[in-house]
């Protein structure tokens, strides 16, 4: 139900892991996403239904942080949606933050 992601910035290199999904007992409650901090603007990983509603916040399946994502291809947790190229970094500012899952959680 969940995975664990790597992020890789194509620009600048910035990098790092993170967690989309809960697991199998918890994730009715606990949805751990990727999002920017609107007052920080730093990387941060949140639960996306206690957060959902909050103007703190941006997803990175919102259209705000998405580039082109070249091919085309999602990384899914129910309704929300990742590219998996041309992300927000916010090392840089560019478009260009990469991810990829390296681990499926049950």
């Amino acid at each position: 139900m969940g995975n664990i992601l790597v992020s890789l910035c194509r620009s600048c290199g910035f990098k790092n892991e993170f967690r989309i999904g809960g697991g199998r007992f918890n994730y009715q409650t606990y949805c751990p996403v990727p999002a920017i901090n609107k007052e920080s603007l730093e990387f941060e990983q949140i639960n996306y239904y206690e957060h959902k509603n909050s103007d703190k916040y941006l997803f990175y399946s919102d259209a705000a942080l998405k580039g082109e994502n070249k091919n085309d291809r999602t990384i899914n947790n129910f309704d929300l949606y990742f590219n998996e190229e041309g992300n927000y970094c916010p090392n840089c500012k560019n478009k260009t933050l990469a991810f990829r899952v390296t681990k499926y959680l049950d």
